[in-house]
């Protein structure tokens, strides 16, 4: 889930919600042929208030405030510098 969530803010270039993103943009982002699985991600995140979609099948996708959240959230930390010697 975090994974399509991090997809859409990357295709929409990290600007705010609600910026919209082609489904196809974002499944070719996540590298797989499986729409199937993309539409329930999407179905379960626009149900968790993280996206909204339109269409069904939807055609575009945007994230939620909470959504945009939900990335910042999971985004891993920044690298450690090597400590000083």
């Amino acid at each position: 889930m975090i994974s399509l969530l991090t997809a859409v803010r990357q295709v929409t270039g990290g600007r705010p919600p609600p910026t919209w993103a082609k489904v196809d943009k974002v499944q070719q982002k996540l590298g797989t042929d499986n729409r199937d699985a993309i539409d329930a991600a999407i179905r379960l995140a626009v149900a968790k208030n993280w996206m909204r979609a339109d269409g069904d099948p939807p055609a575009s996708i945007s994230l939620t405030v909470d959504g945009a959240k939900m990335v910042e959230a999971n985004r891993p930390p920044p690298p450690t510098p090597p400590s000083a010697v």
